[in-house]
């Protein structure tokens, strides 16, 4: 890929690095990229006159008309041909080079030079005869070529300003007409045959105007705020040319950009070097855009022959400045609160978040960092969460600003102390012996405890329900003399789960 700056006049400094044009063959590979499009247009229409029969008209016969004079069966023809081509499909696009094709198929006097004239007319209305010939224009070109041999199957004459003007002007229709130059159209010497002229036609539709403008791979469809002053800007450049192997055209896209309340100060990028449709993408140098400017850039694409108009444009505003560290309060979890503390493991709390800054997008926030988001509520500098702490005892909330830019602030630290609210285990017969029933109590560091959820070592878990009182009362019979664990979690009627608590005890040997 290349790379060709350019400042405007009005700027100090210019750049240039060479752009190296994309070129393509006219004739067609497999894959290869389009600088023009070939097509060989047929006419839609092809009807040759007779003066001895000057209120007919004629179709060609195997593809092939009569142009002068001949005799048959006594009498003296003289023929003129007319070809009229559909040009609706070029509209809009350029014509780079127009050549008329065609051929002899008899001659009947090789010792006499070619004087084939072609000529542009008016489209006809109908089928057009001798008599009703359609007004003439202008002469587009002389078919003579004397180092042709006579006879030649193939006669080929560039045609291509009146192909041009005829698009340019947008007829949707060219009419041309065969004939023998006047002085010896008469003459039976100079007549002949020749093929159904068609035209062989290298055109070129502009690319399209590029879309998917982004910035650092924000869409351009909302007001954009960045953090950088070194944005990557992309667009998509694409171009409809696509010839008959699928090749397409070496497409350019040029980004400019200027601050939007100095547009003297436009500058331009043009990157080279891709086959349509393609992605670009140009960063800005360091040094073109400050914090708090509002810029604006727009993309246009080019091939070998043509440039598309300018993208809408896209603006953006440069913020390099981090918002302010925010201030963190809760009264369900206080600020360096110690034990017991408050509320538990599972026990969501409400806290708050508010920083002074005008930009705020909103917070991040975990226990370690930024793991959750909550955008800032209408005053635009606060926000309040619902966080539920994992463990009991000391626990940290890491706090950070954020604005519309993606610029994080410093971590602001919240301490608080959680209170413990994993059962209370008694164990009710310590010294029982394996193989005997232990009775074991549980009572509640939560309120409104309705149930126990309990298992041994790595055992199925039981549940039982608790006492009016919170408390519950189980039994365990270990099996063997070992060292026992026991886990238990107590639930509240609204169904919230208190810590673990847990139990490490020694069974001794039975007898």
């Amino acid at each position: 890929m290349s790379i060709r700056h350019r400042v405007s006049s009005r700027r100090t400094a210019t750049t240039t690095v060479a752009l190296l044009l994309a070129t393509g063959s006219l004739v067609a590979v497999t894959a290869q990229p389009a600088a023009a499009i070939t097509d060989y247009v047929t006419p839609a229409s092809v009807t040759w006159t007779d003066a001895w029969q000057p209120t007919m008209s004629f179709s060609p016969s195997d593809d092939t008309v009569p142009v002068g004079s001949w005799v048959a069966d006594g009498k003296k023809h003289t023929a003129r041909a007319y070809f009229t081509f559909d040009l609706t499909p070029y509209q809009g696009k350029r014509v780079i080079s127009a050549r008329g094709i065609t051929g002899e198929t008899s001659v009947n006097d090789c010792s006499r030079p070619r004087e084939i004239e072609l000529w542009r007319t008016d489209p006809p209305a109908s089928a057009p005869t001798w008599n009703t010939a359609p007004a003439v224009r202008e002469k587009v070109a002389d078919i003579a070529y004397p180092n042709l041999p006579c006879g030649s199957s193939f006669i080929g004459v560039m045609i291509t300003e009146t192909v041009r003007q005829a698009v340019a002007d947008g007829h949707d229709q060219l009419t041309l007409m065969v004939r023998i130059a006047s002085d010896h159209e008469a003459n039976r010497h100079y007549g002949r045959r020749i093929k159904n002229v068609g035209i062989s036609l290298d055109h070129n539709t502009p690319p399209n105007i590029p879309d998917q403008l982004t910035v650092d791979g924000a869409a351009c469809d909302t007001p954009l705020t960045i953090r950088t002053t070194t944005p990557t800007l992309r667009a998509l450049v694409s171009d409809p040319d696509v010839n008959e192997t699928g090749g397409h055209d070496h497409v350019a896209g040029t980004f400019a950009w200027w601050p939007v309340d100095r547009p003297a100060e436009r500058a331009e990028a043009t990157l080279d070097g891709q086959t349509a449709p393609a992605q670009y993408q140009y960063r800005l140098p360091a040094d073109t855009l400050v914090h708090a400017g509002t810029y604006a850039f727009a993309v246009r694409a080019s091939d070998q022959h043509d440039s598309s108009g300018w993208s809408p444009e896209c603006r953006f505003t440069v913020d390099t400045v981090a918002p302010a560290a925010p201030a963190v309060s809760s009264t369900d979890y206080p600020d360096q609160g110690g034990s017991p503390g408050t509320g538990g493991p599972g026990i969501p709390g409400s806290f708050t978040f508010a920083a002074e800054a005008d930009d705020l997008k909103g917070f991040v926030y975990g226990d370690f960092g930024g793991t959750h988001f909550v955008p800032v509520d209408a005053s635009g500098r606060s926000a309040t969460v619902s966080y539920a702490p994992e463990r009991d005892g000391p626990n940290s909330l890491v706090v950070q600003s954020v604005d519309r830019a993606g610029n994080f602030s410093e971590n602001t630290v919240y301490q608080f102390f959680v209170r413990s609210t994993a059962p209370t285990i008694i164990d009710e017969d310590p010294a029982a012996p394996a193989g005997t029933p232990r009775r074991l109590s549980f009572a509640p560091n939560m309120a409104n405890v309705v149930k126990y959820t309990y298992r041994l070592n790595d055992g199925e878990e039981t549940t039982v329900s608790a006492e009016a009182d919170g408390t519950a009362r189980v039994t365990v019979t270990p099996a063997v003399s070992d060292v026992y664990f026991l886990y238990v979690r107590s639930t509240t009627a609204g169904g919230l789960l208190s810590g673990e608590a847990q139990l490490f005890f020694w069974v001794p040997e039975a007898g």
